[in-house]
């Protein structure tokens, strides 16, 4: 005669539950972007910024006082769209001339980990300069921005 215990057994799978999730890797609260700016075929700037989700990050090229260009990041968390994982990215890009901002492009585009996305725009108010922007965006987890911030000196 078989005797069963589900309470032993129910009480055996939630431990081991309890054990899956507690060894699960912390969600990433971080995004690093990386970027390539073309206008008119000439590569400009190849900038990248770790941008913590929710919040923008800046980057300016140049001199400020005479020519620059800036990009604003912004960066969600990563979701699901059709069964793929997207991290959804919005850039402001900037002309900086004689410190006024002037902006170019602003796309939103949901990037896929690791993989490139290409835009393609020419920039508006007449003045008609193609410009070429592709930008990967891959999760980093604080670990991985700690060690980063080191190799760089930051405290």
């Amino acid at each position: 005669m078989v005797h069963h215990r589900p309470s032993i057994f129910l009480a055996g799978l939630f431990a081991l539950a309890t054990l899956a999730r507690a060894d699960a890797p912390a969600a990433a609260r971080y995004c690093e972007v990386a970027m390539e700016l073309s206008i008119d075929g000439r590569r400009i700037a190849a900038p990248s910024a770790i941008v913590e989700f929710g919040k923008e990050a800046e980057i300016t090229i140049g001199d400020e006082a005479a020519h620059a260009w800036r990009f604003r990041i912004l960066a969600d968390e990563p979701t699901v769209v059709r069964r793929a994982s997207v991290i959804p990215v919005s850039v402001g890009l900037y002309e900086v001339a004689e410190g006024r901002e002037y902006l170019r492009a602003s796309p939103d585009v949901k990037l896929a980990p690791g993989q490139r996305a290409d835009v393609e725009t020419i920039f508006p108010d007449g003045d008609g300069r193609s410009a070429h922007i592709a930008m990967v965006a891959n999760p980093r987890s604080d670990a991985e921005i700690e060690a980063l911030r080191a190799d760089a000196g930051e405290d």
